[in-house]
């Protein structure tokens, strides 16, 4: 209870998924002060697109450097459909999948810079999330986690801090959270009344 108490403000922790095909990002509110419940949800994000704005919980985890511009998401996905209309070229102005390079030390040396591989892709696209949960909502964030998956090895991982640090976040011990263990701990928020009805009535 002591530790509860510490908090004079509302908690809030956004959890960033970085996926190979779409990634999210997902918020965590709790105000121990109102005793209020923990509120977790996904963040829909707004995409721009050539046909206007676009909005979703999934942000297709791709990028295009076009006409001067950095696009992530919907936006990137629909111009990819138009690549050879647009001169658009993989690992050269649109880039996808690139979550398979993380922690390979592949180069895209045909790109411009600041786009030259996996982590510098990975960093556009958690700036992107970032930004769009600031956007969303202006309140403080007390903390930030990126999900990897368990299989990561440490280059991968070294990869994954280094895309979170070109996006200015700054990830401290354990903001890197397994996907089994986010998961779980997904699970554990939901069902909570449930383990508090069973550990009650254990007693």
């Amino acid at each position: 209870n002591a530790a509860i108490k510490k908090f004079s403000r509302p908690i809030r922790v956004s959890g960033i998924d970085l996926g190979t095909t779409n990634s999210a990002v997902a918020e965590f509110i709790w105000d121990s002060s109102e005793h209020s419940p923990i509120n977790i949800r996904c963040l829909d994000v707004i995409q721009n697109t050539p046909e206007g704005d676009y909005s979703h919980v999934l942000v297709p985890s791709m990028v295009t450097f076009y006409e001067g511009q950095v696009i992530v998401g919907e936006g990137a996905k629909r111009l990819r459909a138009r690549a050879s209309e647009l001169n658009l070229k993989q690992n050269q102005n649109l880039f996808y999948e690139c979550k398979n390079d993380i922690g390979i030390m592949r180069t895209y040396h045909m790109a411009p810079e600041g786009f030259r591989s996996a982590a510098e892709i990975g960093g556009h696209v958690l700036d992107f999330l970032h930004t769009a949960a600031l956007e969303e909502n202006d309140a403080d964030v007390s903390r930030v986690v990126v999900t990897v998956p368990a299989s990561f090895q440490a280059a991968q991982r070294h990869d994954t801090l280094l895309a979170a640090e070109l996006a200015n976040l700054q990830l401290t011990g354990g903001d890197l959270l397994d996907e089994p263990i986010a998961a779980f701990l997904d699970y554990l928020i939901t069902y909570r009344e449930t383990f508090i009805k069973d550990s009650t009535e254990a007693k």
